[in-house]
């Protein structure tokens, strides 16, 4: 899949992701919603502008570094297959690291708990920085892991450290351990988390079907989330008793109903059971966490506070389709059409064009080009028509979004009609006033 943009995520602290390449979860709270009435498309558009940031102030010592840039790990074994393990490794380094406190030089410093900030990148970009981290992964034949690693100060090119280390695969939490330690001596801090303990599978086979299945690229993707569920049921096949992953098979099949598939027989299958009302059951991170809040202040006319959630999701999953979706809607509405095209093509990319020429549709209607933006919809319309069954619940929101902007409230009631009636999110539907006809809005704003 081509990158659109280089995508790097900004951590401020967290635990170990289940499906995502970036999925260290963040704990840094959202951004606090203004008070007052719903905010004006304008001000959307101003808060969905790139943020634009204060000189950073270059680290004297190693003593006084705040921020690490954490390049992914690239796999160099001979021969491939070791993606897996080069983001597993990475993403336990940056939980490791994240555990950093500074080494106190005084007493009157104690209690003093400052968080090392790590972002989590997959190109570089670490000008905002004080130091960044790159490496390697490699197979060794005996069947372990070997990695390379070198730490450098950005202000200068400076190498502060570099080295090798290797160890079993089962032993990767451990292997990633050991470099965030080297980082931490450089530094003057110590790391507070608990030492990792090499996974308790049954097997190295077990161990890598749970990697793959793991850090598949985009946890929205639908065809990557039927390769996750494929890993993970390839693990259950070696050991049935791994209840690890049983559990991220079951949140993998929850969250391919809950963004909406293409039609597979799992999906077909999983829908002819229990599987959709369980959705709301499903493992969630901070991101999409974020994302389902922003949702909501869309619906309430919160725009503007919508696109700061959107963008500190993005910051957290850089490849959150939804958020990028949902972001190049308030962009539309807000006038803010060069940001809106890119945000809808980010998401096509991200595997949901049907997202993407939605809100492309949306954005053509809000610049006046409506023979161009029914067309885009009549074709969308086509597509969802040689499915045969429910559609799933964001294709119809999103497509029910692009005849809204049209006004064909015809349109709008055929597709959301399509919405399996068991989706416990139906009652969000109702609640979003974009997507009722005027006399309707004006009718439910008397009765409240």
């Amino acid at each position: 899949m081509a990158t659109p943009q280089r995508f790097s995520t900004t951590i401020l602290g967290g635990s170990f992701g289940a499906l995502a390449l970036v999925a260290v979860a963040a704990t840094r709270g959202a951004a606090a919603r203004p008070t007052g009435g719903p905010q004006r498309d304008s001000a959307a558009a101003r808060v969905c502008s790139p943020a634009t940031t204060s000189a950073r102030r270059l680290a004297a010592s190693l003593g006084e570094v705040s921020s690490i840039g954490v390049a992914y790990f690239a796999g160099r074994s001979r021969g491939g297959d070791d993606g897996h393990l080069a983001a597993a490794l990475t993403t336990e380094l940056a939980t490791q690291l994240l555990s950093a406190r500074p080494k106190e030089a005084n007493s009157s410093s104690k209690g003093q708990r400052r968080l090392l900030v790590v972002k989590l990148s997959e190109g570089g970009g670490f000008s905002d920085v004080d130091l960044s981290l790159t490496g390697s992964v490699f197979r060794e034949e005996d069947g372990g892991v070997r990695t390379q690693a070198k730490l450098t100060r950005t202000s200068d090119g400076s190498i502060v450290w570099s080295g090798s280390k290797t160890r079993p695969v089962i032993e990767i939490p451990m292997l990633a351990r050991l470099i965030a330690q080297e980082v931490a001596v450089r530094i003057n801090a110590q790391l507070t988390a608990p030492a990792p303990k090499p996974s308790n599978e049954k097997s190295v086979e077990v161990y890598e079907q749970i990697l793959r299945g793991m850090y598949i690229p985009s946890r929205y993707h639908p065809e990557q989330l039927l390769q996750a569920i494929d890993h993970f049921n390839r693990a259950l096949e070696l050991d049935s008793t791994s209840a690890r992953a049983r559990e991220l098979q079951n949140d993998a099949e929850l969250r391919l109903i809950a963004w909406g598939g293409s039609g597979s027989p799992v999906e077909t299958r999983l829908l002819r059971g229990d599987a959709l009302r369980r959705i709301q059951l499903r493992g969630r991170d901070e991101s999409e966490r974020l994302v389902e809040e922003a949702e909501g202040e869309i619906r309430d006319g919160a725009a503007a506070h919508a696109c700061q959630l959107l963008n500190d999701a993005i910051d957290r999953d850089a490849r959150s389709a939804p958020a990028y979706a949902l972001r190049a809607l308030v962009r539309a509405r807000g006038g803010e059409v060069r940001g809106a095209f890119s945000d809808a093509e980010v998401a096509t990319q991200l595997g949901r064009p049907l997202w993407g020429n939605s809100l492309r549709a949306v954005t053509l209607a809000r610049m006046g080009d409506t023979t161009a933006a029914r067309k885009q919809v009549r074709s969308l319309l086509a597509e969802t028509r040689r499915r045969t069954g429910p559609l799933p619940y964001w294709d119809a929101r999103f497509l029910g979004f692009a005849f809204a902007q049209l006004n064909d409230w015809t349109g709008v009631q055929s597709v959301l009609r399509r919405i399996d009636p068991r989706d416990p999110r139906l009652q969000w539907v109702r609640r979003d006033p974009s997507l009722q006809p005027p006399d309707e809005r004006r009718s439910s704003r008397r009765n409240r």
